[in-house]
């Protein structure tokens, strides 16, 4: 492994063409950092919480038709996939 010494800081003064060209970056300025633009497109990128009351025997038949798929998934995934479906249908009319 080489060795070498530890760099000194530079003593040269900043020359006035230097200072002008940090002051000239300085006044150009930049833009301020957004948001991604996709995030923002997506529509209901942040989900809103809903209380959703179901009768008893309605819950059980969720919960049958849950249980019988033959990859098991959430009751919670499970309600929004009928839920997509049924905005499709009133859509296609």
């Amino acid at each position: 492994m080489a060795l070498a010494r530890k760099p000194k800081p530079s003593t040269k003064k900043p020359s006035a063409n230097d200072e002008s060209a940090i002051e000239a970056l300085i006044a150009k300025g930049g833009s301020v950092a957004e948001d991604d633009p996709k995030e923002k497109s997506r529509a209901g990128a942040t989900p809103t919480n809903v209380v959703l009351r179901l009768p008893p025997d309605m819950l059980a038949r969720v919960d049958e038709a849950v249980e019988g798929r033959s990859v098991r998934i959430p009751r919670h995934t499970w309600l929004l996939e009928a839920v997509l479906e049924k905005l499709d249908r009133a859509q296609s009319i």
